[in-house]
């Protein structure tokens, strides 16, 4: 397999954050306790997360396809920001509220980036 061009990912203008009007840029600062970081706004189509820290961070929605409560930490329904990791989700899904955490320590920050566009 030949060795894929990521460079060309970080400039495609799909992987760029451009929050909407009615959209917003957000920061949380996390410990290894879940917290609530977005809240449910149904307008949502589509929200961005990166880690900017040195710490693995953990970001789920606060509950599963089947209405079952996740807490955000390295468990089932989770995904991992690595530092420096960007992580975008689009579709019905994003509108619901959404968890993280820090895999250790305390004072990591997240930005998110919140839109009512895809």
């Amino acid at each position: 397999m030949a060795n894929a061009n990521i460079g060309a990912l970080a400039l495609n203008p799909q992987n760029m954050i451009s929050p909407a009007v009615n959209g917003g840029t957000l920061g949380a600062s996390l410990g290894v306790a879940s917290v609530q970081v977005l809240a449910v706004d149904p307008q949502r189509q589509k929200v961005t997360f990166h880690n900017p820290g040195t710490i693995d961070l953990f970001v789920c929605q606060a509950t599963d396809s089947n209405g079952n409560a996740l807490a955000a930490g390295p468990n089932p329904g989770n995904w991992r920001i690595f530092p420096g990791g960007l992580l975008t989700f689009t579709g019905n899904g994003v509108a619901g509220a959404w968890l993280a955490a820090a895999a250790s320590g305390a004072g990591n920050p997240l930005s998110m980036a919140s839109s009512q566009t895809v």
